[in-house]
């Protein structure tokens, strides 16, 4: 029997089990029940054994035919697959793209390319969810999730960007009034401004494998669950702040926020922000807008190109 035969005749196979009997298998595949028999037959007459035991009444798996029909299974589902990743390719980019991603991650990096993105994508139909926890994806009925933080999911296929260091500043105004602090000890007489319970960073010296690692706990007067609040209340004056480089960028281009302690890798303890990455179902292969998202945002914030995952 040659392969394109063989897997018709699977398919025949797999369906008179799942409907339980041979005229129903038939009416679902649109074929003659004598064709779904002789199919059924020509199959178990190349493979030397029995799959199915029949009666008048009743239909049954023998135990080779239970492990046929699992393995065909899979089969079936490789084939699936592999059709919908050619389609993803073939395919223009259409219909609605479901996106969630941080606030503030949308606000600083998604936000101000849209009208870019949906004028070369005319036929997409975006909607992006802010939301800051990871969601499932199959019941939020999402195309695509953006997260900063580490991809420990492995239901889905995660696609880096690159990687996400910390970085400690604050305001000219702020070290106007109380000075810039030169060592790490000199920290703890500076006002934090923190996010929610993260109140301690690590710090490493770039470059130095010998040195120690040293926490620094963040003291001040306001704590916050908002970054862009935080970044607001750092241009004011308030207190130092220590978040992703990523989300500070155009403040430091601006200058309307200072860098501090540029030769340390800083961590904020119990947070895990070494990587920003997006994340797709892995049972649904990625689809055109998908794709089209993607790789339109790769050069906006160095995502690495998707057709290398």
């Amino acid at each position: 029997m040659e392969d394109g035969h063989l897997l018709a005749s699977m398919q025949t196979f797999i369906s008179v089990v799942d409907s339980g009997s041979f005229s129903e298998s038939a009416r679902r595949l649109s074929l003659s029940q004598p064709s779904v028999s002789r199919q059924i037959n020509a199959l178990e007459a190349q493979l030397g054994v029995r799959l199915l035991q029949r009666t008048t009444r009743s239909l049954s798996l023998t135990e080779a035919g239970q492990v046929y029909y699992e393995k065909s299974r899979l089969i079936q589902r490789a084939v699936t697959e592999a059709n919908q990743a050619i389609s993803g390719f073939k395919d223009s980019p259409s219909g609605l793209l479901r996106v969630s991603a941080p606030h503030t991650w949308t606000e600083a990096k998604i936000a101000p390319h849209l009208g870019e993105f949906l004028s070369l994508y005319p036929e997409i139909k975006l909607d992006i969810q802010c939301n800051d926890h990871i969601q499932d994806m199959v019941e939020e009925r999402l195309d695509l999730v953006i997260r900063v933080g580490r991809a420990n999911d492995s239901s889905y296929i995660a696609i880096p960007f690159s990687n996400v260091s910390i970085q400690l500043c604050a305001s000219a105004g702020y070290f106007a009034q109380y000075g810039y602090p030169k060592t790490l000890a000199d920290l703890n007489n500076h006002s934090f401004i923190t996010y929610d319970k993260f109140n301690k960073l690590l710090f490493n010296k770039l470059g130095d494998l010998q040195s120690e690692q040293q926490e620094i706990p963040m003291q001040g007067s306001l704590t916050m669950n908002s970054v862009a609040g935080m970044i607001s209340a750092a241009k004011q004056g308030v207190g130092l702040i220590a978040l992703p480089d990523l989300l500070l960028q155009q403040d430091l281009n601006q200058q309307s926020l200072l860098q501090i302690m540029p030769e340390y890798h800083i961590d904020i303890k119990g947070l895990a922000v070494e990587q920003a990455f997006a994340m797709y179902a892995s049972r649904k292969q990625m689809p055109a807008k998908v794709r089209a998202f993607l790789d339109f945002y790769n050069d906006k914030f160095n995502l690495v190109n998707s057709s290398s995952v």
